[in-house]
Protein backbone atom coordinates (compact mmCIF):
# COMPACT_ATOMS: atom_id res chain seq x y z
CA UNK A 1 0.00 0.00 0.00
CA UNK A 2 1.16 3.59 -1.04
CA UNK A 3 0.26 4.86 2.63
CA UNK A 4 3.21 5.31 3.75
CA UNK A 5 4.99 7.21 1.34
CA UNK A 6 6.53 4.86 3.57
CA UNK A 7 9.95 4.92 4.71
CA UNK A 8 12.89 3.36 3.30
CA UNK A 9 14.36 1.40 3.07
CA UNK A 10 8.00 -13.30 36.97
CA UNK A 11 14.41 -19.85 53.33
CA UNK A 12 16.05 -21.84 54.18
CA UNK A 13 14.30 -22.13 57.60
CA UNK A 14 15.97 -20.15 60.13
CA UNK A 15 17.79 -22.24 62.52
CA UNK A 16 16.43 -22.31 65.93
CA UNK A 17 17.30 -20.46 68.19
CA UNK A 18 14.99 -21.91 70.94
CA UNK A 19 16.83 -24.59 72.25
CA UNK A 20 18.01 -24.50 76.05
CA UNK A 21 21.46 -24.74 77.12
CA UNK A 22 22.17 -27.96 79.09
CA UNK A 23 23.30 -27.17 82.96
CA UNK A 24 24.71 -29.41 85.67
CA UNK A 25 22.06 -31.50 88.02
CA UNK A 26 23.80 -30.52 91.00
CA UNK A 27 25.95 -27.57 92.01
CA UNK A 28 29.32 -28.48 93.58
CA UNK A 29 30.92 -26.86 96.66
CA UNK A 30 33.36 -24.41 96.06
CA UNK A 31 37.14 -25.37 97.88
CA UNK A 32 38.38 -23.47 100.48
CA UNK A 33 41.65 -22.51 98.66
CA UNK A 34 42.28 -19.26 96.59
CA UNK A 35 40.66 -20.93 93.34
CA UNK A 36 42.76 -20.19 90.54
CA UNK A 37 42.28 -17.94 88.23
CA UNK A 38 40.47 -19.70 85.05
CA UNK A 39 40.80 -18.54 81.65
CA UNK A 40 37.52 -19.61 79.49
CA UNK A 41 37.74 -21.97 76.59
CA UNK A 42 38.55 -21.27 73.14
CA UNK A 43 35.59 -21.10 71.27
CA UNK A 44 35.51 -21.94 68.04
CA UNK A 45 33.16 -19.86 65.33
CA UNK A 46 31.75 -22.48 63.86
CA UNK A 47 28.64 -20.77 62.78
CA UNK A 48 29.46 -16.82 62.30
CA UNK A 49 26.64 -14.36 61.91
CA UNK A 50 26.18 -14.05 58.22
CA UNK A 51 27.40 -10.82 56.53
CA UNK A 52 24.56 -8.28 56.24
CA UNK A 53 23.36 -7.21 52.76
CA UNK A 54 21.04 -4.35 51.66
CA UNK A 55 17.49 -6.19 50.23
CA UNK A 56 17.31 -5.82 46.50
CA UNK A 57 14.58 -3.50 45.48
CA UNK A 58 12.59 -3.68 42.16
CA UNK A 59 11.20 -0.87 40.42
CA UNK A 60 7.13 -0.07 41.66
CA UNK A 61 5.55 -1.05 38.95
CA UNK A 62 1.57 -1.33 39.89
CA UNK A 63 0.25 -4.78 40.31
CA UNK A 64 -2.36 -4.14 37.39
CA UNK A 65 -2.89 -1.49 35.15
CA UNK A 66 -4.52 1.51 35.00
CA UNK A 67 -7.49 1.50 33.63
CA UNK A 68 -9.25 5.02 32.11
CA UNK A 69 -12.97 5.92 32.08
CA UNK A 70 -13.25 4.33 28.19
CA UNK A 71 -11.69 1.06 30.11
CA UNK A 72 -8.08 1.75 27.81
CA UNK A 73 -5.79 0.08 30.10
CA UNK A 74 -1.77 1.86 30.56
CA UNK A 75 1.22 0.06 31.63
CA UNK A 76 4.50 1.70 32.39
CA UNK A 77 7.18 1.17 30.53
CA UNK A 78 10.75 0.82 31.71
CA UNK A 79 13.07 2.82 30.17
CA UNK A 80 10.30 5.91 29.22
CA UNK A 81 8.69 8.37 31.40
CA UNK A 82 5.28 7.14 30.45
CA UNK A 83 2.51 4.57 30.32
CA UNK A 84 1.69 3.15 27.47
CA UNK A 85 -1.86 1.58 26.21
CA UNK A 86 -1.21 -1.82 26.29
CA UNK A 87 -3.17 -1.81 22.69
CA UNK A 88 -4.23 0.58 19.81
CA UNK A 89 -6.97 2.99 20.23
CA UNK A 90 -10.20 1.27 19.78
CA UNK A 91 -13.09 1.82 17.45
CA UNK A 92 -15.02 2.43 20.65
CA UNK A 93 -12.81 4.40 22.02
CA UNK A 94 -12.99 6.68 19.12
CA UNK A 95 -16.61 6.43 19.15
CA UNK A 96 -17.34 7.83 22.48
CA UNK A 97 -15.14 11.03 21.10
CA UNK A 98 -17.05 11.59 17.98
CA UNK A 99 -20.08 11.70 19.51
CA UNK A 100 -19.09 14.11 22.04
CA UNK A 101 -17.77 16.12 19.74
CA UNK A 102 -19.63 17.88 16.71
CA UNK A 103 -17.63 18.23 13.13
CA UNK A 104 -15.46 14.92 14.10
CA UNK A 105 -14.61 13.29 10.28
CA UNK A 106 -16.54 10.63 9.68
CA UNK A 107 -14.03 8.81 8.04
CA UNK A 108 -13.32 6.05 10.30
CA UNK A 109 -16.79 4.68 9.53
CA UNK A 110 -15.95 4.46 6.24
CA UNK A 111 -13.81 1.40 4.89
CA UNK A 112 -14.01 2.07 1.03
CA UNK A 113 -12.86 -0.04 -1.14
CA UNK A 114 -11.38 -2.06 1.46
CA UNK A 115 -15.32 -3.74 2.63
CA UNK A 116 -14.25 -4.79 5.72
CA UNK A 117 -16.17 -4.47 8.77
CA UNK A 118 -14.81 -2.98 11.93
CA UNK A 119 -16.10 -4.34 15.42
CA UNK A 120 -15.67 -2.27 19.09
CA UNK A 121 -12.62 -3.73 19.96
CA UNK A 122 -10.53 -3.57 16.23
CA UNK A 123 -8.53 -0.49 15.94
CA UNK A 124 -9.85 2.47 14.44
CA UNK A 125 -8.74 3.40 11.34
CA UNK A 126 -8.96 6.19 8.75
CA UNK A 127 -7.56 8.53 11.44
CA UNK A 128 -5.40 10.93 10.63
CA UNK A 129 -1.97 12.41 13.02
CA UNK A 130 -4.15 15.67 13.78
CA UNK A 131 -7.45 13.51 14.74
CA UNK A 132 -5.67 11.60 16.67
CA UNK A 133 -4.08 15.17 18.45
CA UNK A 134 -7.58 15.96 18.92
CA UNK A 135 -8.39 12.80 20.85
CA UNK A 136 -5.71 12.68 22.57
CA UNK A 137 -6.20 16.53 23.89
CA UNK A 138 -9.87 15.68 24.24
CA UNK A 139 -9.87 12.66 26.86
CA UNK A 140 -7.23 14.59 28.65
CA UNK A 141 -9.60 17.36 29.51
CA UNK A 142 -12.09 14.78 30.12
CA UNK A 143 -10.33 12.89 32.23
CA UNK A 144 -8.90 16.06 34.78
CA UNK A 145 -12.63 17.26 34.73
CA UNK A 146 -13.68 13.65 36.10
CA UNK A 147 -10.64 13.47 38.57
CA UNK A 148 -9.48 10.03 36.85
CA UNK A 149 -6.15 11.80 36.23
CA UNK A 150 -4.33 14.43 37.69
CA UNK A 151 -2.89 17.77 36.99
CA UNK A 152 0.27 18.03 35.35
CA UNK A 153 -0.81 14.21 33.06
CA UNK A 154 -1.93 14.14 30.07
CA UNK A 155 -2.68 11.63 26.92
CA UNK A 156 -0.37 12.02 23.84
CA UNK A 157 0.69 10.28 20.81
CA UNK A 158 4.10 8.14 21.94
CA UNK A 159 7.47 9.63 20.74
CA UNK A 160 9.27 7.81 18.31
CA UNK A 161 12.02 7.06 20.45
CA UNK A 162 9.61 6.19 23.22
CA UNK A 163 8.09 3.63 20.63
CA UNK A 164 11.65 2.32 20.18
CA UNK A 165 12.05 1.24 23.65
CA UNK A 166 8.21 -0.56 23.92
CA UNK A 167 8.99 -2.30 20.82
CA UNK A 168 12.52 -3.59 22.46
CA UNK A 169 14.99 -2.14 20.58
CA UNK A 170 18.58 -1.07 21.92
CA UNK A 171 20.23 2.03 20.86
CA UNK A 172 19.82 3.42 17.66
CA UNK A 173 22.06 4.93 15.14
CA UNK A 174 20.98 8.21 13.85
CA UNK A 175 19.44 11.34 15.52
CA UNK A 176 16.23 11.51 13.27
CA UNK A 177 13.43 9.19 12.61
CA UNK A 178 14.60 9.56 9.16
CA UNK A 179 18.41 8.46 10.01
CA UNK A 180 17.18 6.01 12.66
CA UNK A 181 14.58 4.27 9.88
CA UNK A 182 17.46 4.45 7.27
CA UNK A 183 20.78 2.85 9.47
CA UNK A 184 17.87 0.61 11.32
CA UNK A 185 18.59 -2.93 12.99
CA UNK A 186 17.58 -5.19 9.98
CA UNK A 187 17.50 -8.11 11.24
CA UNK A 188 15.27 -7.32 14.50
CA UNK A 189 11.46 -8.17 14.18
CA UNK A 190 8.63 -7.87 17.25
CA UNK A 191 8.87 -11.59 17.47
CA UNK A 192 12.35 -12.07 17.23
CA UNK A 193 15.00 -12.19 14.40
CA UNK A 194 13.42 -15.09 12.10
CA UNK A 195 11.95 -15.05 9.32
CA UNK A 196 8.97 -15.54 7.95
CA UNK A 197 7.49 -14.77 11.32
CA UNK A 198 6.03 -17.49 13.25
CA UNK A 199 2.63 -18.74 13.60
CA UNK A 200 0.54 -16.00 15.99
CA UNK A 201 3.38 -13.70 15.67
CA UNK A 202 0.55 -10.95 14.91
CA UNK A 203 -2.01 -9.92 12.22
CA UNK A 204 0.33 -9.98 8.99
CA UNK A 205 -0.17 -10.03 5.38
CA UNK A 206 -2.20 -12.63 4.18
CA UNK A 207 0.01 -14.45 1.81
CA UNK A 208 2.50 -14.83 5.13
CA UNK A 209 -0.41 -17.61 6.61
CA UNK A 210 0.46 -16.09 10.51
CA UNK A 211 -3.09 -15.54 11.52
CA UNK A 212 -6.52 -16.17 10.91
CA UNK A 213 -7.96 -12.63 9.89
CA UNK A 214 -8.49 -10.98 6.40
CA UNK A 215 -7.88 -7.37 7.58
CA UNK A 216 -7.89 -5.81 11.20
CA UNK A 217 -8.36 -8.15 14.18
CA UNK A 218 -9.77 -7.20 17.67
CA UNK A 219 -6.92 -5.56 19.78
CA UNK A 220 -4.96 -7.83 21.93
CA UNK A 221 -5.95 -10.84 19.76
CA UNK A 222 -1.88 -11.84 20.24
CA UNK A 223 0.48 -12.30 22.92
CA UNK A 224 1.82 -9.39 24.40
CA UNK A 225 5.83 -8.47 24.46
CA UNK A 226 8.19 -8.35 27.33
CA UNK A 227 6.68 -4.80 28.24
CA UNK A 228 2.37 -6.27 28.25
CA UNK A 229 2.36 -4.55 24.88
CA UNK A 230 0.22 -5.99 22.42
CA UNK A 231 0.15 -5.36 18.99
CA UNK A 232 3.75 -3.33 18.66
CA UNK A 233 3.86 -5.20 14.97
CA UNK A 234 1.30 -5.42 12.94
CA UNK A 235 -2.78 -4.95 12.93
CA UNK A 236 -2.54 -0.86 11.74
CA UNK A 237 0.40 1.77 11.60
CA UNK A 238 0.99 4.01 14.52
CA UNK A 239 0.91 7.78 14.32
CA UNK A 240 3.94 9.32 16.68
CA UNK A 241 4.20 12.69 17.69
CA UNK A 242 7.58 13.08 15.46
CA UNK A 243 8.31 14.59 12.11
CA UNK A 244 10.23 12.40 9.60
CA UNK A 245 12.79 15.12 9.06
CA UNK A 246 13.03 18.13 10.92
CA UNK A 247 13.28 19.95 7.79
CA UNK A 248 9.46 18.43 7.20
CA UNK A 249 6.66 20.04 8.67
CA UNK A 250 4.33 18.04 6.58
CA UNK A 251 5.15 14.17 7.17
CA UNK A 252 4.56 12.22 10.70
CA UNK A 253 6.17 9.29 11.73
CA UNK A 254 4.38 5.57 11.75
CA UNK A 255 5.44 2.67 13.18
CA UNK A 256 4.66 -1.10 13.60
CA UNK A 257 3.94 -1.98 10.06
CA UNK A 258 0.44 -2.78 10.03
CA UNK A 259 -0.96 -6.03 7.93
CA UNK A 260 1.90 -5.85 5.10
CA UNK A 261 3.65 -8.54 3.90
CA UNK A 262 7.14 -6.96 2.88
CA UNK A 263 9.74 -7.99 5.65
CA UNK A 264 11.55 -4.60 5.02
CA UNK A 265 8.42 -3.21 6.89
CA UNK A 266 7.91 -5.16 9.44
CA UNK A 267 11.66 -4.32 11.01
CA UNK A 268 11.33 -2.72 14.63
CA UNK A 269 13.51 0.13 13.25
CA UNK A 270 11.26 0.90 10.30
CA UNK A 271 9.73 4.07 9.86
CA UNK A 272 6.86 5.24 7.56
CA UNK A 273 6.17 8.18 7.28
CA UNK A 274 2.72 10.17 5.83
CA UNK A 275 1.26 13.54 6.05
CA UNK A 276 -0.19 14.87 9.35
CA UNK A 277 -4.48 15.17 7.76
CA UNK A 278 -3.64 11.96 5.21
CA UNK A 279 -6.11 8.78 6.45
CA UNK A 280 -5.56 5.01 5.62
CA UNK A 281 -7.71 1.98 6.39
CA UNK A 282 -4.50 0.71 8.32
CA UNK A 283 -3.57 3.72 9.63
CA UNK A 284 -4.64 4.43 13.40
CA UNK A 285 -2.69 5.57 17.03
CA UNK A 286 -1.87 4.63 20.41
CA UNK A 287 -1.88 6.80 23.54
CA UNK A 288 0.58 7.05 26.04
CA UNK A 289 -0.70 8.22 29.41
CA UNK A 290 2.27 10.92 30.76
CA UNK A 291 3.14 11.75 34.68
CA UNK A 292 2.72 8.46 35.98
CA UNK A 293 0.00 5.61 35.90
CA UNK A 294 -3.02 7.16 36.56
CA UNK A 295 -5.30 8.20 39.98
Amino acid sequence: MALVGCGKKTTPSEPETNAEPKVAAEKPEPPKVEPQKQVPPKVEANNPEPPKTEPKTEAKIPAEPFTNTLGMKFVPVKGTEVAFCIWETRVKDYAVYAAANAGVDGSWKNFGFAGFKQADTHPVVKVSWNDAQAFCEWLTKKELAEGKIKAGQKYRLSTDAEWSVAVGLGKEKGNTPEEKSDGGKDDVYPWGKEWPPPKEAGNYGKSLEVDKFDYTAPVGSFAANKHGLHDMGGNVWEWCEDKYSPTSSLYRVQRGASLGEQNYYMLSSFRGYFPADGRGFIIGFRCVLVGGSGG
